[in-house]
């Protein structure tokens, strides 16, 4: 685990550290402790508006190219976010699978996956993979 660790540059490092906050309230969901589907459903949100700032922010800088449909999908990610936060737990984290894919879609735009390292754009879909997986299993758990 350490030598893993260690190959791991910081952006890495970070992401996958992002993770464990997931991992922690869908081991509480599964487990039923009390309050972990709502926590899983914060944290979510503060995620994906996170994400939906980076993405607006690299669409940003394409400014010749980003399409005002993509910088108003990417904006409007974070606010449909926090709509998903006002709702029940089983309500809103289909919505927020739903944020995460849209996110992904952008990311594998051209206009935005030029601004990503090939690491990077690996890095941020592999993330969102086990970002959704986390959130099936929530889901199902509900």
């Amino acid at each position: 685990m350490t030598a893993w660790l260690a190959r791991l540059d910081l952006t890495q490092r970070l992401g996958y550290a992002g993770l464990i906050p997931f991992v922690l309230t869908t081991l509480g969901v599964l487990f039923g402790v009390a309050g972990s589907s709502e926590l899983f459903k914060l944290y979510s949100v503060v995620i994906l508006a996170f994400m939906a700032g980076a993405t607006w922010g690299a669409l940003q800088s394409q400014t010749q190219r980003a399409s005002s449909v993509d910088l108003t999908l990417a904006i409007g990610t974070s606010l449909w976010a926090l709509m998903a936060y006002l709702l029940p737990a089983d309500v809103a984290v289909p919505l927020l699978v739903m944020g995460y894919a849209l996110l992904l879609w952008l990311d594998m735009d051209g206009s935005i996956s030029e601004n990503y390292s090939t690491e990077y754009t690996e890095l941020r879909k592999r993330l969102t993979i086990i970002v959704v997986a986390l959130h099936v299993l929530v889901f199902i758990a509900l």
